[in-house]
């Protein structure tokens, strides 16, 4: 080999290493994850449910369903906000209530905003008619099993703590189709486990959309839904204002499913470039060393020099990720229109996840249902002309 061919060859040996010691580490986190137990609230404590919509999507039907279908112990109060009055999700969402007619229930249309991020600002003026001593936020595609609503709540008692949040999956909103199962891959088999991971290697300092339950009192005290307006990461920023009063974060007990409904792969790309560059605005160097969860075609750079090394630097990464795969369908499930995922389709999804990293290092603006926003430092969302567009 030339010195350069030589270099590339030990770079791509180190970074398949880190690969695999990555895959087992997930492997280790996701045998050894466990939620938090708490002895529960009186039976007095009063619960928020905040329920941003917007627009209407398949199994937005059965998702608004799990919700108004839970039972709790506590009196629930379901808040659904949305910006235009003549949104579909409204109406769905009212015929969905009025079958549960027990559930109390209520709806705020307002399109005043309160910075950058138009959910947070769906969730303050949703909040502006007063919280209870819990909120749960949850965004409006998610689908929870029975029981899961009374078992966050729960977790929430543990005594210091003050945010709960769920691991999720994906379920995609049409059985058999190709594109959203892909989708659903990465969600189940690539960034659960990272969540899991992270969580294990250090504090758990984020919480995650599809279902958040904190304290009122936390949430005032470090400033509020207001605090976290301009923040394309709300979740991260969440996470930060609870940590911030001294509180910790844990993880509720059953994991919940989000619905994967892009319709096109240029779709589900635009929508997982949006997650890389948030992680990205807020982690710029962990962003960069995430290339080990997702090495794409980059292993393949030991074929430089043909042997037992690079073929088994080729499959293991392949396999762990298999491994993997089959281990947190045992531990949390996998949604029935999940198709199965086996060897090719980890490696394509792989593939598929370093596209999405590779070019999210230079990706200055994302769309965001419509909208294009630009990224300023810190996750913060900048005005721009492009933005503005």
């Amino acid at each position: 080999m030339t010195l350069v061919a030589g270099m590339i060859w030990w770079a791509a040996l180190g970074l398949t290493l880190a690969a695999i010691a990555y895959r087992l580490l997930a492997i280790w986190a996701v045998y050894t994850w466990r939620p938090v137990n708490g002895p529960g609230f009186p039976d007095g404590t009063s619960v928020t449910i905040l329920k941003p919509l917007c627009g209407l999507e398949e199994g937005l039907e059965d998702a608004l369903d799990s919700f108004l279908s839970q039972q709790s112990r506590h009196p629930v109060r379901h808040v659904f906000g949305v910006a235009d009055a003549g949104d579909p999700a409204l109406a769905l969402a009212r015929q969905m209530a009025a079958r549960h007619p027990h559930v109390r229930t209520e709806f705020i249309v307002n399109p005043a905003l309160h910075g950058a991020n138009r959910k947070v600002s769906n969730l303050i003026n949703m909040s502006e008619r007063g919280l209870d001593d819990i909120v749960l936020i949850s965004d409006s595609d998610i689908v929870i099993a029975p029981g899961a609503l009374q078992a966050a709540i729960d977790a929430l008692s543990a005594p210091g703590i003050g945010a709960v949040t769920s691991l999720y999956r994906g379920r995609p909103g049409r059985a058999g189709d190709r594109v959203r199962s892909f989708g659903a891959w990465y969600l189940d088999y690539w960034s659960l486990p990272m969540a899991a991971l992270h969580a294990r290697l250090g504090e758990l300092d984020v919480t995650y959309g599809p279902l958040t339950a904190l304290r009122s009192d936390v949430l005032m005290r470090g400033g509020g839904l207001q605090s976290v307006a301009m923040h394309l990461c709300d979740d991260a920023a969440l996470g930060r204002l609870v940590l911030g009063t001294g509180m910790k974060l844990g993880f509720a007990p059953q994991v919940v499913e989000t619905l994967v409904n892009d319709a096109s792969a240029a779709a589900l790309f635009a929508h997982e470039l949006r997650w890389s560059c948030t992680d990205r605005a807020e982690h710029p160097v962990g962003n960069i060393a995430t290339v080990v969860s997702h090495p794409g075609p980059l292993p393949w750079l030991l074929l430089i020099q043909p042997g037992w090394i690079a073929a088994l630097g080729i499959a293991l990464p392949v396999l762990l990720r298999w491994a993997l795969a089959r281990l947190v369908e045992r531990r949390f499930g996998r949604a029935a229109s999940t198709a199965r995922i086996g060897l090719l389709g980890v490696f394509l999804r792989d593939l598929g996840c370093f596209a999405v990293w590779l070019r999210g290092l230079t990706a200055s603006t994302v769309d965001w249902r419509g909208q294009r926003l630009a990224l300023g430092r810190g996750g913060l969302l900048a005005a721009s002309a492009e933005a503005g567009q």
